[in-house]
C-alpha cells in the first residue's frame, strides 16, 4: 500500500521532499502529483472500458453456448452500460465527499469478482448478475470518480490532462479487443474471462492506490447541482451526448458480427474495434490539442461531424477494407466527443461538484445503451440483416449533430440562468 500524502494540507518533510509546492492558494494544482492522478485515471479508463468494449467479441461465443438471441445479448450489454452510467451520479457524489481512492478500490473488487464468477456460470440469468451487474458497477466506480479527480487537480492544463486520462478508453479498446479474440481462440471465452478478471482487479487496485483527493483550494462551497442540470446548456449537452452514445454503442455491439456476416474472421472483426480504439486516441489527444487554437466547443462540435460522416462509410461497405476505414474515422469522432465532454461541462459549469455533475451527464450514455443496441438487435432478429444497426446509428448521429450545434449560443446562458434562479 502506498502512503497517502495529502498535498497542500500536510506540512511534513516527506511531503515537501517528494512533492514540493509553492505557498499559494492553488498549492498542488498542476503539480507532479496531479500528473500521477492523470496516470491513475488513465489506468481506470483503460481497464473499465477496455473490458466493456470487448463485448462484441464475446457476443457470438456466449450466445451460441446459451442459445441466446441478438436481442437478449444486446440487453446484457445494455445492463452493463446502464449500470455504468446510472450509478455514476452516486459514485461521483461519494468520491466528491470521501475521495476517489475507496470508490476505485471497490471497482477493483467488482470487476475481478464479476468476471471470474461469470467464467463459472452455466445459467444465463446469472450472467446478467455476475457480468452485467459486476462489470457495470465496476465501471461506475472507476471512471467518473477518477476523471472528476483529474478535473479538480488541474487549472492551467485541465483540457490536456483530461484528454490524456480519457485516452485510456481508446488504448484499452485497442489492446483488449484483439487480445480477447486471440484468448477465445486459444482458451475459450470462460478462461478468457478469468484472465481478464484477475488482471482487471490488479490494475484497478493500482489505480486506486495512486489516486488521491484533490487539494483544498479555499472554503468548500455548497454546489447547486440541480440548478446547473436545469439550464438549457446542460439539456443540449445531455441530449447530444445520449444520441451520440446510441451510434457508438450500436457500433461496439454489432460491428464484429457485421464483419463476420460478410466473411471476416473473428480476429479480424475484433481488430475493427481495436482500430476504433487506436484512432479514438488520436481524436482524444489530437482534436483536444487543437482546442486552444480553434476553441474547445468548436472542436467538440467537429467531433460530432466526423462521427456522423463515418457512418456514410459503413453504409457503403460491402467488404472488410471499407469497414477498416469506417473504424478509423469513427474512432476519431468518438474519441473527440468522449475526451472533450468533461472539459466542455467544466467550461460551462465550473469544477465544483464536477463528479456528481459528470455522473448525471453520462447517464445519457446509459439511456443510449438501453435504447440503441436492443432496438438494433430486434431489427436484426426480425430481418436477419445486419444493415439495420447501421441505419439506426446513422439516424442517431444526425440528431446528435442537430442538438450539439446550438451549444454555441448557450455559452453565456448557464451563469444567467443560475443567477436568475438564485
Amino acid at each position: 500500500m502506498l502512503p497517502q500524502l495529502e498535498i497542500g494540507v500536510s506540512r511534513s518533510s516527506a511531503c515537501r521532499k517528494f512533492f514540493p509546492m509553492p505557498e499559494n492558494p492553488n498549492a498542488g494544482l498542476d503539480s507532479p502529483r496531479a500528473w500521477v492522478v492523470v496516470f491513475a485515471a488513465f489506468i481506470a479508463a483503460f481497464v473499465s472500458f477496455g473490458v466493456t468494449y470487448t463485448f462484441g467479441v464475446f457476443l457470438k461465443p456466449i450466445a451460441l453456448e446459451f442459445h441466446a438471441s441478438h436481442a437478449v445479448m444486446s440487453s446484457l450489454f445494455s445492463t452493463i452500460t446502464v449500470l455504468s452510467f446510472f450509478l455514476a451520479p452516486l459514485t461521483g457524489d461519494i468520491a466528491d465527499h470521501y475521495g476517489p481512492r475507496p470508490v476505485v478500490a471497490a471497482a477493483a473488487l467488482l470487476a475481478g469478482a464479476g468476471l471470474v464468477l461469470t467464467a463459472h456460470v452455466h445459467y444465463l440469468p446469472l450472467v446478467f448478475v455476475t457480468y452485467g451487474v459486476g462489470l457495470g458497477g465496476a465501471v461506475a466506480c472507476a471512471y467518473i470518480p477518477s476523471i472528476a479527480a483529474v478535473g479538480e487537480w488541474f487549472k492551467l492544463h485541465r483540457d490536456v490532462a483530461l484528454g490524456i486520462a480519457i485516452s485510456g478508453i481508446g488504448c484499452g479498446t485497442l489492446v483488449a479487443a484483439p487480445l480477447s479474440a486471440l484468448l477465445i481462440g486459444r482458451y475459450g471465452w470462460r478462461t478468457s474471462f478469468e484472465i481478464f478478471g484477475w488482471t482487471s482487479a490488479a490494475l484497478l487496485g493500482l489505480s486506486a492506490a495512486l489516486l488521491a483527493r484533490p487539494p483544498v483550494v479555499g472554503e468548500k462551497k455548497k454546489v447547486d447541482i440541480a440548478g446547473k442540470v436545469k439550464t438549457r446548456a446542460f439539456v443540449f449537452l445531455y441530449v447530444s451526448l445520449m444520441l451520440a452514445g446510441i451510434a457508438v454503442y450500436i457500433t461496439f455491439v454489432f460491428l464484429p458480427a457485421y464483419a463476420a456476416d460478410i466473411g471476416a474472421s473473428r480476429v479480424a472483426g475484433a481488430t475493427l474495434i481495436g482500430y476504433i480504439g487506436a484512432t479514438s486516441v488520436v481524436g482524444r489527444l489530437g482534436l483536444n490539442a487543437l482546442a486552444p487554437r480553434f476553441g474547445l466547443l468548436t472542436m467538440y462540435q467537429t467531433s460530432y461531424v466526423i462521427l456522423l460522416g463515418s457512418f456514410g462509410l459503413w453504409l457503403m461497405a460491402h467488404s472488410y477494407t471499407p469497414l477498416v476505414l469506417f473504424g478509423l474515422v469513427m474512432g476519431v469522432g468518438y474519441g473527440g466527443i468522449a475526451a472533450m465532454a468533461p472539459a466542455v461541462a467544466a467550461s460551462f459549469f465550473g469544477v465544483e461538484g464536477l463528479g456528481e455533475l459528470l455522473g448525471i451527464l453520462f447517464t445519457g450514455f446509459g439511456i443510449a445503451c438501453l435504447v440503441g443496441p436492443p432496438m438494433a438487435g430486434v431489427l436484426v432478429d426480425y430481418t436477419l440483416d445486419y444493415k439495420w444497426p447501421v441505419f439506426v446509428a446513422a439516424a442517431a448521429g444526425i440528431l446528435a449533430l442537430i442538438f450539439v450545434i446550438p451549444l454555441a449560443r448557450q455559452k453565456a446562458e448557464p451563469a444567467k440562468e443560475l443567477a436568475a434562479a438564485a
